[in-house]
């Protein structure tokens, strides 16, 4: 439900970046993976997004509109290349609705074939704010500059309105509560949070969701992805821990609103157990042996977030 192509950002950026996280964090990022590796790896569908925020639009020449078509056109180049037919084995989306600016740009985005957005990312922007600003995931005293309101905006009002009746899938994931939750209150189709946890087993991590978001999202029908992220003490350290995200949840709200959301080269750490996309195998055999019964399996590996995407 939430993956990145090899080329998020040029070469050369992507090469500054790992090298700058590992000067101050001491910990590798994960390499990056082509998306040939999906059939090895089992998995029929991934939603592919671009990112629409700053912290990767900034990198591309021209405005940040134009900077999320060319991540769209490189996401088309990179799936053609491995095989990936684009409504069958593929469908784009947006992570960080920051160049949408009226809900025509919604339009276009649809008539583009985009088919999911993470209204926030790690930026406040015109539609709400985010939980966790992009600054607090390299260092914890960095100041961080805040939009005064909180909450989903007029426009991310309109923005979410538009989507659903176009038949769009409202992502949450990076939302702040408030934001989340206002966004749930205007959805009348199901809404995702497409990689997260339950914050419940972390309180100190912002990006997991509180039982009353999880409550809120299952409200619509919707998902919650699970996500094999961990760096720097945060996130799930292994296997064992992606599953007991994956119980708490369940028992909270119901296996029918779980799907999974590995966020591919888009990490800079990942869950001892799970070195990448190679790994999806391993989230199901864990599932199963933790006690799931293989429909509950099958639910949360693809038929969950099939019903939401409409397929």
């Amino acid at each position: 439900m939430h993956v990145h192509g090899p080329g998020l950002v040029p070469r050369l950026y992507a090469a500054a970046y790992r090298v700058g996280y590992r000067a101050i964090s001491g910990q590798a990022v994960p390499p990056a993976e082509g998306f040939d590796v999906l059939g090895a790896s089992g998995v029929d569908l991934v939603v592919a997004k671009a990112v629409g925020d700053p912290v990767v639009t900034r990198w591309y020449r021209g405005r940040g509109w134009e900077a999320v078509e060319k991540q769209l056109a490189r996401l088309e180049v990179e799936l053609s290349a491995a095989g990936v037919e684009l409504g069958r084995g593929a469908l784009l989306g947006v992570e960080g609705g920051d160049t949408l600016e009226s809900t025509e740009h919604v339009d276009s985005w649809h008539a583009r074939g985009v088919r999911v957005v993470t209204i926030v990312h790690l930026s406040d922007n015109r539609l709400g704010r985010t939980c966790m600003p992009w600054q607090q995931f390299v260092a914890r005293w960095v100041p961080v500059g805040r939009r005064g309101v909180d909450g989903l905006t007029g426009l991310g009002r309109a923005v979410v309105q538009r989507m659903q009746q176009l038949g769009m899938l409202v992502d949450v994931a990076h939302c702040d509560r408030r934001t989340l939750l206002d966004t749930v209150e205007v959805a009348e189709a199901p809404v995702a949070s497409t990689h997260t946890g339950a914050r419940a087993l972390q309180p100190e991590f912002p990006r997991f969701l509180s039982d009353e978001e999880l409550r809120a999202i299952a409200s619509t029908g919707g998902v919650v992805g699970l996500w094999p992220y961990f760096s720097r003490g945060r996130g799930v350290p292994d296997m064992g821990e992606l599953v007991a995200h994956a119980r708490y949840i369940a028992d909270l709200v119901g296996v029918e609103h779980l799907c999974l959301g590995t966020d591919m080269n888009g990490v800079p750490g990942t869950a001892a157990g799970y070195r990448g996309e190679r790994d999806v195998p391993a989230v199901a055999q864990a599932l199963k042996d933790s006690g799931f019964a293989p429909a509950e399996v099958a639910a949360v590996m693809g038929a969950n977030g099939a019903r939401v995407l409409g397929l």
